[in-house]
C-alpha cells in the first residue's frame, strides 16, 4: 500500500519535469507546415484539411481560451501537454507490466527526449492527440486483459471512435487490436449481442463527425472540401481527397528506398535502446502481447512506407512504433536489473549499481544531445514569412498564394489576426481564400475546374493589376498571366507588371527594410520546413541584390540559400535557372546536380538542364535533355513546346511541327502554338 503513493509522486513528477522541459522549446507563434491552417480551425471552429479533425478542433478551442501568450503559443502548449501526457501513459504501461520505478522512469523518458518525438511538441499538430491516443488505448487493452469486463471493453469502444476523429491512421491499430481481443476472449467480442453494444459505444464517439457538416453550413472561417453534402462529406472524412492520387503509386525502388530511411530514422532515434526493447519483446510471458506489438510496428511501417509519399523529414511517422519500443525498453530495463540483482558473487552489487548508472544516464544522452535540436523557443519563422509577404503588397492589392508554408502562416494571421484586410488573398487551390464568383461552380463545373478556376484568377489579374497583384507562388506559372503583362521579383513576392504599369522605384528598393528576419537568419536548428523558408528568403535578397548591381553580396546569399536548402526539391533548380540567366554556368551545373540527387521531378530538371545547354549553346545536348524531360513525362505540354523551339532553332523543323501538334493534342487551347505549325505549314516560317 506505500508503494502506490511513491508510484504517483513518481509519475506526476515525471510527467511535470517533461512538460516543462517541453514548455522552455516550444514555439512561441504559428509554426510554418499545417500548424497555421491547424491553429486557424481550432480558434474558428472550422475544418482543416482532410480528415476534417473534429476531434482536433474542439480540444483546440479550449486551449485558445487559455490567457496566456500569442494564440499560436496556446496552440503549441496544447501539443506539449498531450504529449506530456503520452509519456505519463507509457510509465504507467511499463510499471504495470514490470513494477520497476526505474525502467518506467527509463522507458518514459527515452520516449520523451526522442528527437521526432519532441519536435512534435513544439508546435500546434494533430500528432501529439493520436500519439496521446494510441498510448491510452494499449493501456486499456492491458486493463481489460486484467479483468475481461465488459464495461472495459465499451470504454475502449469508444476511445477508439474518438481517435478516429483525431486521424485516420488509427486503423493501422486494427489488425493488432482485433487480433489480441479475438484470441483473448472469443466467444465475448464475438457475441452478437455484445458486438451490437460495443458498436454502439464506436459509433456514438465516432458521429462527432457531424461536426463537419454542422459547421461548413454555419459559415465557418475555414471549411476545406465543403463537406455539407455527402460526396464532400465523404472524400473529407475517408482522406480520398487528400491521399488518392499517390497510394501505390510509386515503382518497386521507391518503396526498398523509403523503407530504408523508414527503418534508419527509428535506429537512430533509439539506438542502443532497441537492443533493451529485443529483450523486453523476448522476455514478455505472453505471445498474444509479442503478436500484438509485433502487428502495430508492422502495419505502421505499412501506412508510412505504401499509404503516404510525404517526405519522411517533412511529417513525423512511425510515431505508434517509438511508443512501442519506448514500453518494450523499459520491459527489458526491468529484466536486466532483475538478471544483475541475481548475479552470485562479491561483484553483485557493483553491477546492479553499474547498470542502474546506466539506465538513468542514457535518457540524459537523449536529453542533451537533442535539445538544440528541438529548441524552436526563438523561432518566429512562420509569422515573419507571413508578415513579410503583408508588408509587400500594396494597399488594396491582390496577392495570389500555393504550397502550405506559403499559405497556411497566412491563413493564421489573416484569420486569427486579421492582418492586411485591405489586400484581397486567394489560393491557386481555391481552397482558403477563393477567387470572386468561384462559389458559383456547380458540381458539373467542378469536373472542370482546372479550367474555369484558371480563367477565374486571370480575370483577377486583369481586373487589379494596376492596383497590384503579386505571387507568393512556387511556380511562376501556376497562375496565367495575360499577354502583354510580366513578373518583376518584388520583395519575397513577384509583381505581375501589366502594360504601362509604372513600377515606385523608391518602394521597390525600400521593401527589405521593413522586412523581420531575425528568425529567418537565426542561428538555431532548423527542420526541413524552416529551411524551405529560409531558403527563399536568401534566393530572393540574392536575386534583388544581383539585380540591382549587389553582385558580391548577392551571391553570398544565393550560396547561403542553396546550402540552407541543402535537400529542397526545388531551391536548387531555382538557383540554376538564375544562375543560367547571368550566365554564371559553372555554378548552374552545380545547382543542376543537386536538383537530380533531390528533385522527385526529374523531369522538370532534365528540361532545365536543356535550357542550360541552350544558353551555352550547345544545342544537341539541349535536344538531349529536353528529349529525356518528354520521355519521363510525356503528358507535359511545356517540355514538348521547349523541344519544338529548341528543333526549330537546330533546323529540324517536321520533327519540330510533329512535337508541337503532340503537345497541341494534349492541350489544344494553345494558340500561340497552333500559329507556330500554321506557319511552318505554310511554308512562311521557312
Amino acid at each position: 500500500m506505500k508503494q502506490q503513493p511513491l508510484i504517483n509522486n513518481l509519475s506526476a513528477a515525471t510527467f511535470i519535469f517533461v512538460f516543462i522541459v517541453y514548455l522552455s522549446t516550444v514555439c512561441p507563434t504559428v509554426y510554418v507546415g499545417d500548424s497555421g491552417e491547424l491553429t486557424a480551425a481550432a480558434y474558428s471552429l472550422g475544418i482543416p484539411h482532410p480528415s476534417g479533425y473534429p476531434l482536433f478542433a474542439l480540444i483546440g478551442k479550449i486551449f485558445c481560451l487559455i490567457p496566456v501568450g500569442s494564440i499560436g503559443f496556446r496552440m503549441n502548449l496544447m501539443s506539449a501537454a498531450l504529449s506530456s501526457a503520452t509519456v505519463l501513459i507509457v510509465f504507467n504501461i511499463i510499471y504495470s507490466l514490470s513494477s520497476s520505478r526505474l525502467a518506467s522512469v527509463f522507458g518514459a523518458l527515452c520516449l520523451a527526449f526522442t528527437q521526432v518525438f519532441w519536435l512534435q511538441t513544439v508546435s500546434a499538430e494533430v500528432y501529439p492527440l493520436h500519439t496521446f491516443f494510441v498510448a491510452l488505448l494499449i493501456r486499456l487493452l492491458i486493463y481489460w486483459d486484467g479483468n475481461k469486463s465488459f464495461a472495459s471493453l465499451c470504454l475502449f469502444a469508444f476511445i477508439v471512435g474518438l481517435s478516429f476523429l483525431n486521424h485516420l491512421q488509427t486503423v493501422m491499430m486494427a489488425p493488432a487490436v482485433l487480433f489480441f481481443l479475438i484470441y483473448s476472449d472469443r466467444k465475448g467480442v464475438l457475441n452478437p449481442k455484445s458486438l451490437f453494444t460495443i458498436s454502439l459505444f464506436f459509433l456514438f464517439a465516432l458521429s462527432a463527425y457531424v461536426y463537419l457538416p454542422l459547421r461548413t453550413h454555419a459559415g465557418a472561417a475555414i471549411h476545406w472540401g465543403d463537406p455539407d453534402t455527402f460526396k464532400n462529406f465523404w472524400a473529407v472524412v475517408s482522406g480520398s481527397a487528400h491521399r488518392s492520387h499517390y497510394i501505390f503509386g510509386h515503382s518497386l525502388s521507391y518503396y526498398i528506398t523509403r523503407s530504408k530511411d523508414a527503418l534508419a530514422i527509428v535506429f537512430s532515434q533509439f539506438w542502443i535502446v532497441i537492443i533493451t526493447a529485443f529483450w523486453g519483446f523476448l522476455k514478455l510471458p505472453d505471445c498474444r502481447w509479442k503478436i500484438f506489438y509485433s502487428l502495430i510496428i508492422i502495419f505502421d511501417f505499412f501506412y508510412t512506407i505504401f499509404l503516404n509519399s510525404v517526405f519522411l523529414e517533412i511529417t513525423a511517422f512511425n510515431l505508434p512504433t517509438l511508443i512501442v519500443l519506448s514500453i518494450l525498453s523499459g520491459i527489458g530495463i526491468s529484466e536486466i536489473l532483475k538478471k544483475c540483482k541475481d548475479v552470485s558473487g562479491s561483484g553483485r552489487r557493483r553491477v546492479y549499481n553499474v547498470t542502474k548508472a546506466s539506465c538513468c544516464l542514457i535518457p540524459v544522452i537523449f536529453f542533451v544531445s537533442n535539445y538544440n535540436i528541438c529548441d524552436q523557443s526563438k523561432n518566429y519563422i512562420g509569422y515573419e514569412h507571413s508578415l513579410n509577404a503583408f508588408r509587400t503588397v500594396s494597399p488594396q492589392g491582390v496577392l495570389f498564394a500555393d504550397g502550405d508554408n506559403n499559405i497556411f502562416p497566412m491563413v493564421y494571421t489573416r484569420v486569427i489576426e486579421r492582418m492586411r484586410e485591405d489586400v484581397s488573398v486567394y489560393d491557386l487551390k481555391n481552397l482558403f481564400f477563393r477567387v470572386d464568383n468561384s462559389d458559383a461552380l456547380t458540381e458539373k463545373d467542378v469536373s472542370s475546374r482546372n479550367t474555369l478556376l484558371p480563367r477565374l484568377q486571370e480575370e483577377v489579374v486583369k481586373k487589379y493589376s494596376n492596383q497590384g497583384v503579386f505571387l507568393k507562388i512556387f511556380d511562376p506559372y501556376g497562375i496565367k498571366i495575360p499577354e502583354a503583362h510580366r513578373l518583376i521579383p518584388y520583395g519575397t513576392l513577384l509583381l505581375v507588371s501589366g502594360d504601362g504599369m509604372e513600377l515606385d522605384e523608391q518602394r521597390y528598393k525600400s521593401v527589405w527594410k521593413y522586412y523581420s528576419n531575425e528568425s529567418i537568419e537565426g542561428n538555431f536548428i532548423k527542420d526541413y520546413m524552416n529551411r524551405e523558408v529560409a531558403a527563399y528568403y536568401h534566393y530572393t535578397k540574392g536575386q534583388y541584390l544581383l539585380l540591382n548591381g549587389g553582385i558580391e553580396l548577392g551571391l553570398k546569399r544565393l550560396a547561403l540559400a542553396s546550402e540552407e536548402g541543402y535537400n529542397d526539391e526545388i531551391i536548387h533548380v531555382k538557383l540554376a535557372l538564375l544562375y543560367t540567366d547571368i550566365g554564371i554556368f559553372n555554378l548552374a551545373e552545380q545547382e543542376l546536380e543537386k536538383a537530380l540527387l533531390y528533385c522527385d521531378d526529374t523531369a522538370m530538371v532534365y528540361n532545365n538542364w536543356g535550357y542550360y545547354y541552350s544558353k551555352k549553346g550547345d544545342i544537341d545536348n539541349a535536344v538531349l535533355s529536353i528529349r529525356k524531360a518528354v520521355e519521363l513525362n510525356p503528358n507535359k505540354t511545356a517540355y514538348y513546346n521547349n523541344l519544338g523551339s529548341i528543333l526549330i532553332e537546330k533546323g529540324n523543323v517536321d520533327e519540330a511541327v510533329k512535337v508541337l501538334k503532340k503537345s497541341i493534342s494534349i492541350d489544344s487551347n494553345q494558340e500561340h502554338q497552333k500559329e507556330i505549325v500554321r506557319k511552318y505549314e505554310s511554308g512562311k516560317g521557312m
